[in-house]
């Protein structure tokens, strides 16, 4: 896609990752964004990484004119303060607090996460590493979200991260998934949004989770 001064621009490999919780959070909000996908290393370690007017070069980056901000939940956030949602941010100091423990909390399985799905009996482990690691973590997430519609009672930020992981979790094994039926609908209540239908059935929509280059299971939509 062409690149526009006056639209944020999200720069990515071509596929969701990191950088989809800040897509997913322009797109509910209805916010069109450019995109620069890397498939070619070389484009971005060799090219692009070195060129980049950052103290912090990485991937995800987020263009906006001259601001360019990096590392994935700070990409998010800025796109968030894009959408001028502010309640994205909590509605108090509290709730904001509140924000960042669950952040820190599901932070903390994304080692198992990875650890998964880049493991090359991943069918043999797959079913012993959701019922033993991944299942106490669905159940604290399931009790703190209970029958509220967003973990904070709210939409914010958080839950674009959190629809994320769980959504990978869920279309890894629907059927481990359908244990927790609240976080089910959590997933769908996001789904549903006008914005992010439009975005997953639009050209433009990764089908990939991650690489097959880097991982045993990509997390492959249909």
């Amino acid at each position: 896609m062409a690149e526009s001064r006056d639209k944020l621009i999200i720069g990515y490999w071509d596929f969701r990752g990191r950088a989809h919780p800040a897509k997913l959070v322009l797109a509910y909000h209805k916010i069109d964004w450019d995109e620069k996908l890397y498939s070619d290393e070389q484009e971005w370690f060799g090219t692009d990484k070195p060129a980049l007017e950052s103290d912090f070069p990485n991937l995800p980056y987020i263009k906006d004119g001259d601001t360019i901000i990096t590392e994935s939940v700070a990409v998010l956030q800025y796109a968030a303060t894009k959408t001028g949602n502010k309640d994205l941010f909590g509605k108090n100091d509290v709730d904001a607090v509140k924000i960042t423990q669950l952040y820190s909390f599901i932070t903390d399985i994304f080692p198992t996460f990875l650890g998964l799905i880049m493991n090359k009996e991943f069918e043999k482990v797959r079913d012993e590493t959701l019922n033993e690691k991944i299942a106490p973590f669905l159940t604290k997430l399931s009790k703190n979200l209970g029958e509220k519609e967003y973990f904070l009672g709210y939409l914010t930020w958080i839950d674009f991260w959190a629809f994320t992981l769980l959504d990978l979790f869920r279309l890894m094994s629907p059927e481990f998934f359908a244990k927790w039926p609240n976080l089910e609908k959590y997933l769908e209540r996001i789904k549903s949004n006008e914005g992010i239908q439009a975005y997953r059935k639009s050209e433009r929509y990764p089908k990939l989770h991650i690489s097959p280059k880097y991982a045993t299971w990509t997390g492959e939509e249909n």
